[in-house]
């Protein structure tokens, strides 16, 4: 009688241990899961209808330049999600990096007949080669066929607030994209030539040619 008992009371003792360790094991697993969980649960949404993220297509075949044309909007924000590579058959540029962008802050936002960046808390696009989860990005879109679009190299990893790019870009769109204001000063303009030389040195070439021309 007194070792059946001492048999029931260790089995029972096990069966306690073995829940603890399961429980422990769920425990960690949800924490772990809790960032991926919650960017599925407002983006699984759209499927219902709700315009919860926006997709963005990536003009991977234009030239890399920031200030050749006018934004539609920017953003500041995170890589939450990145997807599998699709890998282009014969262009290299055409290498597409699919994921996912929670927004922190919207810069600029221009109204395409489809969407409103200020309404989107998500971005899903293929323009994310060589970033990874937990990056903070500066996103400059253009009106594409009356979409948000992103053009080649135009997803900047920044620092955070005291980035030096998202000074430039908060001011020139407070001066409402005049690229004036960026060739009257000198420092704005090396300043930029940093990120789009290309496109800075062509601005001050026409600048120059229309001053020596009065």
């Amino acid at each position: 009688m007194l070792l059946t008992i001492v048999l029931v009371f260790t089995s029972s003792c096990g069966k306690k241990q073995d829940t603890g360790n399961m429980q422990n094991q769920t425990d960690t697993t949800k924490k772990q899961s809790t960032k991926k969980d919650e960017v599925k649960q407002e983006t699984g949404t759209q499927k219902s209808g709700l315009d919860t993220f926006l997709i963005a297509g990536y003009m991977y075949w234009v030239p890399p330049a920031i200030l050749n044309e006018h934004w539609a909007a920017v953003i500041t924000g995170e890589v939450v999600n990145i997807e599998k590579r699709r890998i282009g058959a014969t262009d290299p540029n055409r290498n597409e990096v699919f994921g996912m962008i929670k927004i922190d802050k919207v810069l600029h936002s221009e109204p395409t007949v489809e969407a409103n960046m200020k309404d989107q808390k998500y971005i899903r696009t293929d323009a994310l080669k060589g970033f990874k989860p937990g990056d903070k990005v500066l996103v400059y879109f253009v009106n594409y066929e009356n979409k948000y679009a992103i053009k080649r190299d135009n997803v900047k990893k920044i620092s955070g607030p005291d980035d030096e790019l998202l000074g430039l870009t908060e001011r020139y769109i407070g001066n409402s994209q005049d690229s004036m204001k960026i060739l009257e000063n000198m420092n704005e303009y090396k300043a930029w030539g940093k990120y789009d030389k290309g496109t800075a040195s062509r601005m001050m070439q026409f600048y120059e040619e229309k001053q020596n021309s009065k």
